[in-house]
């Protein structure tokens, strides 16, 4: 498992309640959602600031020799190589230079999936059908990355994040905007989205969105307080029926 799909998925466990009577002792605020920061082979500056606010960075347009420069200065913050030809020796090359993870698109070599040992993150059109969709779920797929969020935020452009997230059965990671509202984090998250990711252009507003992220209440809360209307199955009336005892006239 890769250090990013490892941080996706303890961001992605539901806090237990408390048990016992009292008040709850107070807990130290965990991210239920990790922050990325996408960066260009041209954007090494801005390292040291990811450094020190990312859970992880996408970096383009990066051999695998510079990758290994790069590094050096991100410590132990996981970094992937959006890989331009995504051929599988492409794959070992940039794990050999210690990439935790590639992004791979859908025209990449089909072999490239086979290299192991290096997490794999598939950029994917939202317009690809549910049978495409399905099909992902026997990938071995850390994420998906699926561009930007846009405009405008609607409930079926949520919906249409979910469908994506059921369907193919792994975590989505989604640009957005700097200065994005936690309202709409949250939103995302109930959507399925497990990391959000932020140009490099706004790396300085990094910090604010780890914050944004911080602030949002734990996984399952809201759910909490749902009631359910437990309807009786056909097989338990078809049971209940049998065990009735027969009439005679």
């Amino acid at each position: 498992m890769s250090r990013l799909a490892d941080k996706m998925k303890r961001a992605g466990r539901v806090e237990p309640a408390p048990i016992g009577f009292g008040a709850p002792p107070e807990r130290r605020a965990v991210p239920t959602m990790l922050c990325l920061l996408r960066l260009e082979k041209d954007e090494a500056k801005k390292v040291a600031q990811a450094a020190a606010a990312a859970d992880a960075v996408i970096i383009a347009g990066a051999d695998a020799g510079r990758l290994a420069d790069l590094l050096k200065k991100l410590g132990d913050v996981p970094a992937g190589l959006r890989l331009e030809d995504g051929k599988r020796t492409s794959v070992a090359a940039a794990r050999e230079a210690g990439a935790d993870f590639v992004v791979l698109d859908e025209e990449s070599a089909a072999d490239a999936v086979l290299e192991e040992k290096t997490g794999l993150v598939l950029t994917i059109d939202r317009d690809a059908g549910d049978t495409e969709r399905r099909a992902l779920a026997g990938l071995s797929l850390d994420a998906l990355d699926v561009g930007p969020l846009g405009e405008p935020f609607t409930l079926r452009r949520l919906m249409e994040l979910r469908r994506v997230s059921l369907l193919s059965q792994t975590p989505l990671l989604v640009d957005v905007p700097a200065g994005i509202e936690a309202s709409r984090l949250e939103a995302l998250r109930e959507a399925g989205v497990a990391g959000v990711v932020l140009d490099g252009r706004s790396a300085d507003k990094l910090q604010a969105l780890r914050e944004a992220v911080l602030s949002l209440p734990p996984r399952g809360r809201r759910r909490e307080g749902r009631t359910e209307a437990l309807l009786p199955s056909v097989a338990a009336a078809a049971s209940s029926e049998e065990d009735e005892e027969p009439e005679y006239e």
